[in-house]
């Protein structure tokens, strides 16, 4: 199979030709993270692609997301907050911001995965019991799917937990697995995976390996949040400096390419 833009290949960036300020991270062209280095991946979608042994899929976050911060306390404490109307309040919160980018990105969606989509589920935990969290949120499936528009179906069940082991940084395309009765569905199918954060990608890679293996035409992600260390790390502080606030997939959003194009 030929490559195409999203899969692992070890593109170096021209060096230098002279020495001045150094310039700001350059942008991963799968997860929409900084590359450090001479590559045109990050150092974990190389790490996740060698180890997973197949081309990772697109990913489009909705926004980037530095730790600490009021995104990542939102998306940690929808699932984890031990006060029941704080789920509730942060998972309202969670559902209006992946609701409403996903109606305002369905361009940049369907450029992606070549077509407009069929399937929309959740990228399935890898140890909690229940299924995702996401899955949780009320209201949420209904209302992805009206932002999605018709012919979009929500279909959590289309993927299962299964036996093969995965960590971050250590992908499996069997830690997850497609049902039989969920096959026919997904056979031939552009399929969308939310999820509320990415940081290596091992899990949602995974997930949409075994969505892939079934039959799955097309797969892309969409976090709602890019998950980034400008605390510890001073390339994603510069990354985080050089980007427009709110668009964690500015290098391929197509709304902002529209808006430049309009303003120069």
């Amino acid at each position: 199979m030929p490559p195409g833009p999203f899969c692992y290949i070890e593109t170096s960036q021209p060096p230098a030709t002279e020495p001045g300020p150094a310039p700001a991270p350059l942008t991963c062209l799968i997860c929409c993270g900084p590359v450090s280095g001479p590559f045109g991946h990050c150092f974990a979608c190389r790490t996740v692609a060698r180890r997973l042994h197949l081309p990772l899929v697109p990913v489009l976050p909705i926004c980037l997301c530095p730790v600490p911060g009021p995104l990542y306390a939102i998306l940690l404490g929808y699932k984890e907050s031990p006060v029941t109307e704080a789920r509730c309040r942060f998972g309202r919160c969670l559902r209006e911001l992946l609701c409403r980018a996903l109606l305002e990105h369905r361009a940049c969606l369907a450029a992606v995965s070549d077509g407009p989509l069929d399937l929309v589920l959740p990228v399935p935990s890898s140890s909690r019991p229940g299924g995702a969290p996401l899955g949780r949120v009320e209201g949420l499936a209904e209302r992805v799917v009206t932002a999605l528009g018709t012919g979009v179906r929500w279909l959590p069940t289309a993927l299962e937990r299964a036996a093969g082991q995965i960590g971050h940084m250590r992908p499996n395309a069997r830690a997850f697995a497609v049902p039989c009765r969920a096959r026919s569905a997904v056979r031939g199918a552009r399929v969308l995976l939310v999820d509320d954060t990415y940081v290596s990608g091992a899990r949602a890679q995974s997930a949409a390996a075994a969505l892939r293996l079934a039959g799955a035409r097309a797969v892309v992600i969409v976090p709602a949040g890019r998950v980034l260390r400008p605390d510890r790390l001073d390339g994603h502080a510069a990354f985080l400096a050089a980007q427009p606030a709110q668009s964690g997939h500015g290098p391929r959003c197509l709304l902002l390419s529209q808006a430049g194009a309009g303003t120069g």
